[in-house]
């Protein structure tokens, strides 16, 4: 899902309603499953939205856009466009609910039951009003240039950015080494096990249902921050949250040594840093680990971690292998695939994150398939896979092994299995 705001910049030949019409264009053969919302932002009497308010609406949205293959647009007048489709109308109206409140105090919402009733928000039917809807973005962008044009003569025109992408993060203060103290000391007294999350490892081939082959134990640092400092982005500063990360890390070592519901025993790969392979949580980790079990626990390793210290790195690497376990390079793009030589490196397996840029390499790159084939490609891993043209990619590539929301949703489709008792 990509959020994209369509508006007038210095480069004239980018026209700001291309990108919403092109988008239309792509769904052309559903349309009729489509709706969208317009909400008509520009007539908030407060003025002009603020960056944490226009970041606030869009992710109010963004997860059941994410869910209907929508997209999110802005128009020049600062007016939001979201398409979803028809299926995820209660959710749509839900977030509108939501929405109000938010804009509560503005006089144009203060005296109406819903924002429709205001006049904010208008949904267009696809499928019988794709025509008056088109027309309505013409307009707009329309009026907006010539308020533009007027502005410019008077020598009031302020600077505009050309179409560019609005999923950066949200306006949030920087990690101060306070900041961290504080975290590190709550992490050692609170229930941290509901900020591990668990994501599947799995071997597609063409049509064939997901295998799930190991699982990935992990933190999920967004609802980490939520619970501990909302308005502080974590991963700021790479030096802090590599701290953090430490502390995470053992955190996570500690969980699985005391778990003991069988589901954590083997087959699984944990996010580490070099420093933790070297500590003495993680000895303890592994004295706890049986020796057999050990083979099938995955150490998924950085690449920035790596190559920030690689003697420490080699080090780490040596002896964790030494003691049965595998080690995955993770972090790699596609550009920097060309560049990582596995062999000398020595490890198990790389983990590779998907991009639609894949292509373009591919395409223009003569020499792409002999640097997949020695990175041995069946030991790579696709990851951050959301829609099925990576795995189509990924396949035509070699690969087998993926990771991802949409290799999750086919994993959850797929029918519970039996489990049949031998009669005696």
């Amino acid at each position: 899902m990509g959020i994209a705001f369509a508006r007038g910049g210095d480069n004239a030949n980018i026209k700001p309603d291309t990108v919403i019409f092109d988008y239309m264009k792509k769904i052309a053969v559903n349309v009729s499953d489509y709706q969208v919302l317009y909400f008509n932002t520009h007539k908030l009497q407060a003025g002009s939205l603020k960056m944490v308010q226009r970041q606030e609406l869009i992710e109010t949205f963004e997860n059941v856009v994410k869910k209907s293959d929508g997209e999110i647009f802005s128009l020049p007048n600062e007016d939001v466009l979201i398409f979803f489709k028809k299926k995820c109308n209660d959710e749509v109206k839900a977030c509108l609910v939501k929405v109000r409140f938010m804009f509560h105090d503005d006089p144009a919402v203060k005296h109406a039951d819903d924002l429709q009733q205001a006049g904010l928000v208008k949904i267009f039917d696809l499928a019988v009003e794709s025509e008056a809807f088109t027309q309505a973005v013409k307009e707009t962008i329309a009026h907006t240039t010539q308020e533009m044009s007027i502005s410019r003569d008077k020598n009031r025109l302020q600077p505009m950015s050309s179409v560019f992408n609005t999923s950066a993060k949200k306006m949030r203060r920087e990690l101060t080494p306070e900041m961290l103290a504080k975290v590190q000391k709550v992490l050692t007294v609170a229930d941290f096990s509901s900020f591990i999350r668990r994501q599947s490892i799995c071997a597609v081939i063409g049509k064939a249902p997901p295998q799930r082959v190991f699982e990935e134990v992990y933190v999920s640092i967004p609802d980490l921050r939520e619970m501990l400092l909302p308005d502080v982005d974590l991963t700021a500063n790479p030096w802090l949250f590599l701290s953090l990360s430490e502390t995470l890390d053992k955190k996570v070592l500690e969980i699985i040594n005391r778990h003991d519901d069988g589901s954590l025993a083997g087959n699984f790969s944990v996010n580490i840093n070099v420093s933790t392979i070297l500590s003495d949580e993680f000895l303890e980790f592994d004295d706890n680990i049986s020796p057999s079990m050990r083979s099938s626990v995955i150490l998924e390793l950085q690449l920035v971690d790596i190559f920030s210290d690689i003697k420490a790195f080699m080090l780490a690497k040596n002896f964790a292998q030494s003691r049965g376990y595998k080690i995955c390079i993770d972090g790699i793009t596609v550009d920097k695939l060309t560049y990582l030589n596995r062999v000398n490196l020595d490890c198990d397996l790389l983990k590779i994150i998907w991009h639609p840029s894949f292509m373009d390499v591919i395409h223009e790159d003569s020499h792409f398939m002999d640097y997949v084939n020695k990175a041995e490609r069946a030991k790579m891993i696709l990851c951050r896979i959301d829609d099925p043209q990576a795995v189509e990619v990924g396949n035509n590539l070699g690969i087998n092994l993926y990771q991802g929301r949409y290799i999750q949703r086919l994993l959850n489709a797929q029918p519970r299995r039996t489990i049949f008792a031998i009669k005696r």
